[in-house]
């Protein structure tokens, strides 16, 4: 209530009392009669005044509580008499804070959940408007865009580089109708491929949001690259030599048999196709037994000698190629290892360097070794490897292009497949460094806390 509210209601108690008085007094006594009438009006008034500014007092308490309330802020409660006229409404508004609370409560429970679902999923998610600016992205979409998104809305072209993507996002803005395509992103240290997601949403006609969704499938896409490997390099590995062994066994039989020096060539070829055939099966069998998880077998084993050991089986190999095998691991080097597994790796490693190798190469094998691990060391002059191919050439089954285009070595593409799995058994490390044209180092690491010389 204002005070012209009060003066009014004291103006009009006056009025009436004042007219009572001369309706019911119209005679000399009237001037007496006013007095009384008067004072008695200004009690009524005060009393009114009273009524009227405790009346105001409980207004103002309620209106700044609920006030308070619309700006979210969390007032005490209003705390009145039960016999209090006002007891009701502020109860229900009480009631309506405390409602508000839990609503609240309940909601940025539901914000910090979504929030950490965003943060922790490996799905790339951005929010795009239809003024085409960024509303939400999460840190995964910053780590397959390789760029720091900013939490203020901004053109999405500013974050959005590659132009496969930002044409999907495009589309999907322009046609109002969600996209869909697989493709490539650049990274670091690979390329990632991904499944991209433009999905559009519309609340209204005039309202509608794009949902950005990346997917990486790299790795899918590489086991489909590794089975389409495996069918290209088995079906052509196979086929030679199972030709070629059927081939001369029939010509064999149509009468060569009877020609003793036709007959020694074609067994000693169909002999050569024979184990060709068995290093391809012995490599699958290798690396399903790899894949079954068998133990490590720890053991003293006398590294140098089984190098020399090694060295001096693939001497033949080497010679048939015309590279040199140079071995510079001391006899008495020892550790404590998985033998099997470690003579697995230097024949396939040392296979490896002599069969990618050129005529009047060379292939070294040392040992590097610090008070927390030891390596051995293959470094040879050889093909090299692209960088496209390094990339790739510890996958099953994959070879690289150069030799299908020389046509010059054999193999499963199994080899550095086989080292990988093994050195990640003995809890080692595998690296490889290559020039294209000058040559290969394939280092391996081992921890030395069980180095025994």
């Amino acid at each position: 209530m204002t005070k012209r509210w009060h003066w009014l209601s004291g103006l009009v108690i006056l009025i009436a009392n004042s007219l009572l008085v001369l309706l019911v007094r119209p005679d000399h006594h009237l001037v007496s009669a006013l007095i009384i009438a008067w004072s008695l009006s200004l009690i009524e008034w005060g009393g009114v005044v009273l009524v009227l500014n405790w009346i105001d007092q409980r207004i103002s308490i309620l209106t700044k509580k609920v006030e308070k309330i619309r700006h979210a802020e969390t007032p005490a409660h209003v705390l009145l008499s039960p016999h209090d006229p006002f007891y009701q409404l502020a109860l229900q508004i009480n009631y309506l804070q405390t409602h508000q609370r839990k609503v609240q409560r309940r909601m940025a429970g539901q914000n910090q959940e979504f929030a950490t679902l965003l943060d922790y999923l490996p799905i790339g998610v951005m929010v795009i408007d239809r003024y085409r600016k960024v509303e939400l992205a999460n840190p995964a979409m910053e780590q397959f865009l390789q760029h720091r998104i900013s939490d203020r809305r901004h053109p999405f072209t500013v974050d959005v580089n590659q132009f496969e993507l930002a044409n999907l996002i495009n589309s999907a803005l322009s046609e109002r109708k969600s996209q869909h395509r697989v493709l490539k992103l650049p990274g670091s240290p690979n390329e990632r491929t991904v499944d991209a997601q433009a999905i559009y949403t519309a609340t209204s006609q005039d309202y509608f949001q794009v949902l950005v969704l990346l997917y990486d499938v790299t790795e899918v896409y590489a086991v489909e690259q590794m089975q389409l490997d495996f069918v290209s390099n088995a079906s052509h590995e196979l086929k030679t030599p199972v030709t070629a062994i059927a081939g001369f066994a029939k010509t064999l039989l149509a009468g060569a048999k009877d020609d003793p020096e036709k007959s020694v060539e074609f067994l000693q070829i169909i002999d050569q196709q024979s184990d060709r055939l068995v290093e391809l099966i012995n490599d699958v069998l290798t690396i399903s037994h790899i894949e079954s998880g068998n133990a490590v077998e720890l053991e003293t084993v006398p590294v140098g000698q089984q190098l020399a050991s090694q060295v001096h089986l693939l001497r033949p190999l080497a010679a048939v190629n015309q590279v040199e095998l140079v071995n510079q691991v001391p006899d008495d080097f020892i550790v404590a290892t998985d033998q099997r597994k470690l003579d697995q790796i230097i024949k396939n490693v040392l296979s490896n360097a002599i069969k990618y190798n050129r005529p009047g190469g060379t292939v070294t094998v040392s040992i590097q070794q610090t008070p927390q691990e030891w390596a051995l060391v293959v470094a040879d002059t050889g093909i090299g490897i692209s960088p496209q191919d390094q990339l790739r050439v510890f996958e099953r089954f994959y070879r690289a292009e150069i030799s299908h285009s020389n046509q010059r070595v054999s193999g499963s593409g199994l080899g550095l497949a086989i080292v990988r799995e093994l050195v990640q058994a003995l809890n080692g490390k595998l690296d490889l460094q290559s020039v294209l044209g000058k040559g290969t180092t394939v280092t391996m690491r081992f921890p030395s806390s069980q180095l025994t010389k």
